[in-house]
């Protein structure tokens, strides 16, 4: 078919689409597995939330990206700005994994897995359901789009429980005590959902997200991909036609199996003959992105592989083996003409080759680097800060104080407090300085935590004798109920010059 032909045929398989917008619905093992895939998505996005865990100094909530703690909360794990190297790593590590799945199994991120085609594919089920029940186009309309915003609100609520308490967020949205902050995240969520999700759609898969313009490049002969198997399937025909006799066993399998030298063949009745392919145009009619995958693999699929379902059944009517369209390797075209053009061999990938084994190394290389950075990274971390105006007091009796801001944050902290000493002035004795003015001085003091952290000015005072211009001596943190060291920091005592 060439110009006016393909337009003709196209739009004939667009209208079958509901209400010329939502792709028609489709059985079978894809189908399965997309929503299962998306089921099992969607609970961990809405059920994390709510999610309890018991926490000291931080919020019950199991997995929390607290920002006014600037702290990301994940079970037992406490993660900080500092830790910022860790997330690079799994970037890395993620990207490196989605570059090695593309390479074995195309697409299979944007079809399964990606927010885009989840969402998407959940509003084309309720397009489906709405104009199922409402036949006037108008209340159609109204209903339909009533629906999806309200879904696009529980979606941005949901996204935003992450940064704020599940449980509380409901009333504080009703009783009108949310911050602003959380309107504003409830508000732009919503409008982005419903834009991308309701309004877009496969816009955005085929016009805004990148990756499908440089996954070629992640591609090669042997990733399997959603492929139409040509030598089977032409010539296309009317399914009353007879079938070309190779494909039913009668005669040799034609010399060459590519589909370009496949031509509506003719027996000796003079009646045409035809592929495997009736051209129902099911496979686009069930496509989220209106792709004809017989036209072969395009920018605009993306790999859910439905359209092996709808072929599948039809092939199951026509009592033909199934796999006309299937997850195949590119090389299908040019395999052994018999199984090429017969039968459903099952492709699998090939996992050594050269793309496979860079992606994979790179994934576990930074996969490995981050879990060794989680287990040995800083788990305290002390500030201090001397006096620099005046850098020290000298007493009336001679001896040197010394002032030094200190703050302490430990993560995950499950300790009341901390016990303070010196190192390298055996004279040095220590006060805090919210102490009493007739407090004792002491060789260490117990500074309370705040949860899991600890912010006091800490004074070091030394004899007349002793308080040389310049001590350089380590200030050493550790658990006043065990003893165990915590952290220990280098600082200077300064003196009068002698």
């Amino acid at each position: 078919m060439n110009g006016l032909g393909d337009r003709a045929k196209a739009s004939r398989h667009m209208a079958a689409r509901v209400g010329r917008g939502a792709p028609i619905k489709v059985e079978g093992r894809m189908r399965r597995r997309k929503t299962a895939v998306a089921v099992v998505l969607l609970a961990i996005f809405a059920l994390t939330p709510l999610l309890r865990w018991s926490r000291e100094g931080g919020p019950s909530q199991a997995v929390i990206a607290d920002i006014s703690r600037q702290t990301l909360y994940v079970f037992d794990l406490v993660f900080w700005p500092q830790d910022l190297p860790l997330v690079v790593g799994l970037l890395i590590a993620g990207a490196a994994g989605l570059f090695a799945a593309t390479a074995l199994w195309g697409r299979v991120w944007c079809g399964f897995a990606c927010p885009q085609s989840v969402w998407t594919d959940m509003f084309f089920a309720i397009e489906r359901a709405v104009h199922g029940r409402i036949a006037q186009p108008t209340a159609r309309k109204v209903v339909l789009d009533a629906v999806l915003l309200l879904l696009s609100f529980v979606t941005a609520t949901v996204f935003t429980a992450w940064f704020t308490d599940a449980l509380a967020l409901p009333g504080r949205l009703l009783s009108g005590t949310a911050p602003a902050a959380v309107w504003v995240s409830i508000v732009v969520g919503t409008a982005t959902t419903f834009l991308l999700g309701a309004k877009a759609r496969e816009r955005v898969c085929l016009h805004m997200c990148p990756w499908p313009r440089f996954q070629s490049a992640l591609l090669d002969s042997e990733s399997l991909v959603v492929t139409y198997r040509r030598p089977r399937g032409e010539p296309r025909g009317k399914a009353r036609l007879p079938l070309r006799p190779e494909l039913t066993g009668a005669a040799p399998v034609a010399p060459s199996p590519l589909a370009d030298t496949i031509t509506a063949a003719r027996d000796d009745s003079d009646q045409a003959l035809r592929g495997d392919c009736i051209d129902c145009g099911r496979c686009v009619a069930v496509c989220p992105t209106s792709v004809d995958i017989r036209d072969g693999l395009q920018m605009g699929c993306i790999g859910c592989g439905l359209c092996i379902d709808a072929c599948d059944s039809v092939m199951e009517k026509l009592e033909r083996p199934r796999g006309l369209i299937a997850f195949d390797h590119e090389s299908a075209l040019t395999r052994a003409p018999v199984e090429a053009a017969t039968l459903n061999p099952v492709a699998r990938p090939r996992l050594i080759r050269a793309k496979t084994l860079l992606f994979g190394g790179v994934f576990l290389l930074a996969g490995g680097l981050v879990l060794t950075g989680l287990l040995t990274r800083q788990t305290t971390f002390l500030s201090l800060e001397p006096g620099r105006n005046p850098p020290f007091v000298q007493l009336s009796d001679g001896a040197v104080r010394n002032d030094l801001g200190l703050k302490l944050t430990l993560r995950g902290a499950r300790i009341d407090a901390v016990s303070v000493h010196l190192e390298g002035a055996p004279d040095a004795r220590l006060r805090l300085a919210e102490s009493a003015p007739d407090a004792d001085w002491s060789t260490a003091v117990i500074v309370p935590l705040n949860g899991d952290a600890a912010e006091t000015r800490l004074l070091v005072r030394r004899s007349a004798a002793e308080a040389t211009h310049r001590r350089d001596v380590t200030l050493v943190v550790s658990d006043a109920a065990t003893g165990k060291e915590r952290a220990r920091r280098e600082v200077t005592l300064w003196g009068p010059a002698r």
